[in-house]
C-alpha cells in the first residue's frame, strides 16, 4: 500500500515514479551506454552480458564489448560497442536473462 501511495504522490507532483519509491531507473544513451540507478550489486560481469541486482529483480544488459565504465554505491554506467537488450528477471534471479 505504501508503495502505491508513493507512486501516486510522485506522479501527482510531477516527479518520476522512482523518485519517492526507491525504484530502479534505467537510462539508455543510444546503443552504446546504459546508466542504472538504484542497483544493489554486480552478479555477473562479462563482455557480452552484465547482470545487476536491483530492488525490482535482476537486470541483464546484453551486447558486444560491454564494460562496467563506472560503479558507485547505487549506480552503474555500462558502455559497449553495441547494446543489444536490457531485460528484467525475477528477484530470485530466475527468468529473463538467465
Amino acid at each position: 500500500m505504501a508503495g502505491r501511495r508513493g507512486r501516486r504522490l510522485a506522479l501527482s507532483i510531477g516527479l518520476p515514479e522512482d523518485a519517492l519509491t526507491g525504484g530502479t531507473r534505467v537510462t539508455l544513451t543510444g546503443r552504446s551506454a546504459v546508466l542504472v540507478e538504484g542497483q544493489r550489486g554486480v552478479i555477473e560481469l562479462g563482455t557480452r552480458r552484465i547482470r545487476l541486482r536491483t530492488g525490482d529483480g535482476v537486470l541483464t544488459v546484453a551486447g558486444e564489448g560491454l564494460r562496467l565504465q563506472e560503479l558507485s554505491f547505487d549506480a552503474a554506467l555500462i558502455a559497449g560497442d553495441s547494446l543489444l537488450g536490457v531485460t528484467y528477471g525475477r528477484p530470485d534471479g530466475l527468468g529473463a536473462g538467465q
